[in-house]
């Protein structure tokens, strides 16, 4: 029961609740597309991706997520893209559908400049047979409550061959949810969210790549968030990470990048008070990669001539 309590309290008084808003995830950066619209259509390839988050592991009802995305090229400067997500925590839900459309300026020979818009419809529901009430037919949950919002998304990204800077924001019609058949109606406000990141990678040699990066998470309501990052890739296939979200988790990561396939395993420790009563939280990833550019410069052709150049050189 006491744990119980302390989840409900941090649903409410938390953006975990229906001010999540959006989905929480540790593996953006190999997802840039789950907060920036402007990223559809920038890869040589179409991305087709499913992540999988449980979060809070050993409290009873705690969120789990799960998002299906792909993004694609359309001609030689603009870009699309799908969002499926799926979000749910004890008797309550939040499903949703987003399409993007991009379109790319290309500013030098390596370097172009995105920008990217999102439309959006999301339905947020509560499972009234999931909840038990002090006063039987409680008026509140007599019916099954459920919301279907609209809104609008951008983006912006300026991608270099080793750099990038983005900033995005989601909400952007502030819409509200009452989902309590109450007399006097229990608003929540949609509040508008702002990310703005951007890292560099450093090459260390023939066959190791440093990426640092950083993303700064900002709702109107005043609530900020930084996130570090830290980025080790070998070989351009398999790659270790960690990261650390401000007043929340540290979180650790590795997987592997070949061929036409991405898989990523993130693991989160907390550091918020909530710490005591979970044992982490796990995140899976996975990529197929459609449609790849075989024309010599793919990552998988530029893979076998960093392995063959490291090979004749040892």
């Amino acid at each position: 029961m006491k744990k119980i309590l302390i989840i409900s309290s941090a649903f409410l008084l938390s953006s975990n609740f229906w001010g999540q808003q959006t989905s929480l995830n540790s593996q953006y950066l190999f997802n840039d597309f789950a907060i920036n619209p402007a990223v559809a259509g920038t890869k040589n390839y179409t991305p087709l991706s499913l992540s999988f988050r449980r979060q809070w592991v050993g409290i009873d009802e705690a969120p789990i997520t799960q998002n299906l995305m792909a993004h694609t090229y359309i001609g030689k400067s603009a870009g699309g893209g799908f969002h499926f997500f799926n979000d749910s925590w004890g008797p309550s839900k939040r499903t949703g559908l987003s399409g993007s459309f991009s379109y790319h300026i290309k500013t030098g020979k390596k370097s172009l400049l995105s920008f990217g818009l999102a439309g959006s419809l999301t339905q947020f529901s509560i499972d009234r047979d999931r909840l038990s009430t002090v006063i039987p037919n409680d008026i509140a949950i007599i019916r099954n409550n459920n919301q279907i919002n609209a809104d609008v998304n951008f983006g912006l990204l300026f991608k270099g061959d080793r750099h990038f800077i983005g900033v995005s924001g989601f909400n952007l019609l502030e819409n509200t949810t009452n989902l309590f058949a109450t007399t006097t109606p229990i608003v929540n406000t949609l509040d508008r969210i702002f990310y703005a990141n951007a890292g560099y990678n450093f090459k260390l040699g023939a066959i190791i790549d440093v990426q640092p990066s950083a993303v700064i998470r900002y709702m109107t309501d005043s609530i900020f968030q930084f996130d570090g990052n830290l980025k080790i890739t070998f070989k351009e296939s398999y790659w270790i990470g960690g990261s650390y979200r401000m007043d929340d988790a540290i979180s650790i990561m590795g997987g592997f990048d070949i061929g036409s396939l991405i898989i990523g395993y993130a693991y989160d420790i907390g550091v918020s008070e909530i710490k005591t009563y979970n044992s982490g939280t796990h995140e899976v990833f996975l990529c197929l990669k459609l449609n790849r550019d075989t024309k010599n410069k793919t990552p998988w052709r530029k893979r076998n001539r960093v392995f063959s150049n490291y090979t004749s050189e040892n």
